[in-house]
């Protein structure tokens, strides 16, 4: 029988060598792992990757059954080379891209699986509901050595699925979460304490979607011009949790809306800035006089 956990890693990896090629913490991962986890508990063991030097360690002493990555410019490169390295420790494992470094049209998408073969699923748009769909066809297969065969014999609602004959079966539902409370907090839940390191930047996000249709822009499509909302409660929790955890050598905190400012609800959430900001100056005050 299948032995569970099912063993996940999520990756978001950034270079380090010279500077981050991104330094915002991995938000995006960390959302589909606290969803992840909420639908399916301890059936899943679910690890997050940032650094390179932490993933490369992790494949030598413990290979999961699903691995996982952002498909973003700066970093699809490293990913590439982690999907090899890890189908050659575990080729019955699975390997997922998501994120918005991908194609819209068919034909294009067609190349982009050939140029990038390692790929079995591409989860496209928001990835809670799409990668949770893998996952709960994963854990139908009876044994380890099976996996890719059974959940690859068909298709995945809202992936992209390469199925074991190289046929390419595009399964496009609702895959956008309305209430986008129901996703657990990374921050809150702990899953991102590992990265108040004083190296990355701490980021947020209080809605989702676009009601514009820029050309040029990866939004721009029908598919997300519905714009749903974290509460501001959600946002104030965060705001004040992240606030408790940073280092004093983080200044900075990054906000991934895509038109934040646009809606009344964002001076509420400015005002919950500056409350913080305001806060913790005269703590450091106090403390200076205390000295």
């Amino acid at each position: 029988m299948f032995m569970k956990p099912l063993k996940i890693f999520l990756c978001d990896l950034t270079y380090d060598t010279v500077t981050l090629s991104t330094e915002a913490f991995p938000l995006n991962i960390g959302y589909i792992a606290s969803y992840t986890k909420m639908q399916f508990n301890e059936d899943v063991k679910i690890t997050l990757f940032k650094y390179i030097e932490k993933l490369e360690a992790a494949l030598e002493t413990s290979v999961p059954d699903i691995i996982a990555f952002s498909n973003y410019t700066w970093n699809r490169r490293i990913s590439k080379e982690f999907s090899k390295i890890f189908l050659e420790k575990n080729p019955n494992g699975l390997v997922v891209w998501g994120g918005p470094n991908f194609p819209v049209d068919y034909p294009s998408q067609i190349k982009f699986f050939k140029k990038f073969p390692e790929i079995d699923i591409y989860v496209p748009i928001e990835g809670e509901i799409g990668f949770s769909n893998i996952v709960k066809k994963a854990l139908t297969a009876q044994l380890k050595n099976t996996l890719r065969e059974k959940v690859l014999n068909d298709s995945i609602p809202s992936c992209i699925t390469k199925l074991n004959n190289g046929k390419l079966e595009f399964t496009f539902s609702d895959n956008r979460i309305k209430t986008l409370d129901d996703i657990p907090s990374p921050y809150l839940t702990g899953i991102l304490d590992e990265y108040f390191d004083g190296r990355l930047t701490p980021m947020i996000q209080t809605n989702r979607g676009c009601p514009f249709s820029c050309t040029f822009c990866v939004d721009g499509s029908d598919s997300v011009n519905q714009v749903n909302q974290f509460t501001t409660k959600r946002v104030d929790d965060e705001l004040n949790y992240i606030s408790n955890r940073i280092k004093k050598t983080t200044h900075s905190l990054l906000i991934s809306d895509l038109n934040f400012g646009m809606y009344s609800k964002d001076v509420e959430i400015c005002t919950s800035i500056q409350k913080i900001q305001n806060k913790f100056e005269k703590i450091d005050q106090i403390k200076s006089v205390k000295l």
